[in-house]
């Protein structure tokens, strides 16, 4: 980085973009936060409602939605693309705002259509918007972080259908409730959560399972101001 970037990076708009950056605000969060991630209780059931991504009140992430979105290759999800487009911001954000799935009658060609605004909806330009949806699907999978680096890497990076209908399967195990409930209303945060737990109990490296030390936060936190300072000196120069 050159003498001039970094001048320009040490400017009240940055210090704005990475105080407004919800991914650095949720792992700050996670280095001041004593308490266990894996709760005792469903008190994470009380987070349904109140959630907003600019001006767009949004619902909680649930299984049944990522999977959703994996079967209609929502490359959000999926990854499999780089270059996204806004009817991709907007399916994303439809299947998001979506109460029920199983109440959802349109067929998956209008999907596109039906999904048409809700970007725009937010209010908030696309280099704001990308950052807070992947802020949605990394609080989402924020347990998975405590579980040993080198356990199943292949598996923990394909977050497919089929691994998620085993997680959930787990999940009605831990907490009791019907299947069908789990996948549809449980935020995907406690359904990792409880995957988590149960790892902790019956796995072999169940001792192994923690939340990342300071240090690596630090490092995550560093990774994400040195993403958004490259985006911010790509967009200066346009």
């Amino acid at each position: 980085m050159t003498p001039e970037e970094m001048k320009r990076l040490a400017t009240p708009e940055f210090s704005a973009l990475l105080a407004a950056d919800p991914v650095i605000a949720e792992l700050q969060s996670s280095l001041h936060d004593s308490k266990d991630w894996i709760p005792g209780t469903l008190d994470a059931l009380l987070l349904s409602g109140g959630i907003r991504i600019g001006q767009l009140p949004v619902l909680p992430l649930t299984a049944a939605k990522w999977a959703f979105l994996w079967a209609v290759d929502n490359p959000l999800v999926t990854g499999r693309k780089t270059q996204l487009t806004e009817e991709d911001l907007n399916v994303f954000l439809f299947v998001l705002c979506c109460p029920d799935l199983r109440q959802l009658r349109i067929a998956l060609t209008n999907l596109p259509i039906e999904a048409r605004g809700y970007a725009a909806a937010t209010g908030l330009p696309s280099e704001r918007l990308l950052p807070e949806i992947r802020s949605v699907i990394a609080e989402a999978f924020l347990p998975l972080s405590m579980l040993p680096q080198d356990a199943d890497p292949e598996d923990a990076a394909f977050y497919d259908g089929a691994w998620l209908a085993w997680i959930a399967s787990i999940a009605v195990r831990e907490s009791g409730m019907p299947y069908d409930r789990v996948i549809h209303e449980l935020p995907l945060s406690l359904v990792c959560n409880l995957f988590v737990a149960w790892r902790r109990r019956e796995g072999a490296d169940g001792d192994r399972i923690k939340r990342p030390a300071n240090g690596e936060i630090m490092e995550r936190i560093a990774a994400r101001v040195d993403v958004l300072g490259k985006e911010f000196l790509e967009n200066f120069k346009m």
